[in-house]
């Protein structure tokens, strides 16, 4: 009787387990269904060399690639933006960093961590870095995004997308294109400063340490 008991208690945990992986990877479908029709505009542009070959074919623009390769990169870095709304929509699994730093400052403490790395020749300000980072990867491993919200965003961003798109497949003077694109650059930024989950994601992308010490001691694990 205890082992059925036990093996029907096992088999409800493991029931629920999958409804919510099931869930979860749902959710995540449904949110790149809502990116899909942006990145068909953005690769109909990229695929054919972006802003910079329009740019490179035009005598006029000539000296001005530098500002067509900053459209196409603040166009790709919205979408990419956009994929880590949707990747996150459950959580921010931990990177190969994030294990790394987490497992040891678990395992020695905060302090305990960051004294053996400075320890390492490391500075104070870049092991304090890799502290905050474990404490900001435990707490937002389940954090939870509104898909609703995320469709905002995504709206938001319809509009730099369709503004790209048109620059590119228009028929525009290159004063006007000049002028366009230092347009369609500000708006790129200005949404990602007050749309609520471009900051958010944002803000945790820049949390992420960038340190050539700490990469290769992540590839290790």
């Amino acid at each position: 009787m205890k082992l059925h008991k036990s093996l029907r208690r096992s088999t409800s945990v493991l029931f629920v387990s999958l409804w919510f992986l099931g869930a979860a990877e749902a959710g995540s479908n449904a949110c790149q269904d809502l990116v899909a029709p942006l990145h068909n505009q953005v690769n109909s542009v990229k695929d054919q060399g972006g802003m910079w070959s329009l740019y490179e074919k035009r005598p006029g623009l000539d000296g001005n690639s530098g500002l067509a390769l900053k459209v196409d990169s603040k166009i790709l870095g919205l979408m990419f933006t956009l994929d880590y709304l949707c990747k996150t929509l459950e959580g921010i699994p931990f990177s190969d960093i994030a294990e790394y730093v987490v497992s040891n400052v678990k395992e020695k403490g905060r302090e305990g961590f960051i004294k053996e790395n400075m320890a390492l020749g490391n500075t104070r300000k870049e092991v304090t870095a890799w502290a905050d980072f474990a404490e900001f990867s435990m707490s937002n491993r389940n954090r939870k995004l509104d898909i609703a919200q995320i469709e905002k965003s995504v709206q938001q961003a319809s509009g730099p997308v369709g503004l790209y798109v048109d620059l590119f497949r228009g028929k525009h003077s290159d004063s006007a294109l000049l002028t366009k694109s230092k347009a369609l650059i500000k708006d790129t930024e200005q949404l990602h400063k007050t749309d609520p989950y471009l900051k958010q994601a944002d803000y945790e992308n820049s949390q992420i340490p960038h340190s050539s010490v700490l990469a290769n001691s992540g590839d290790t694990m």
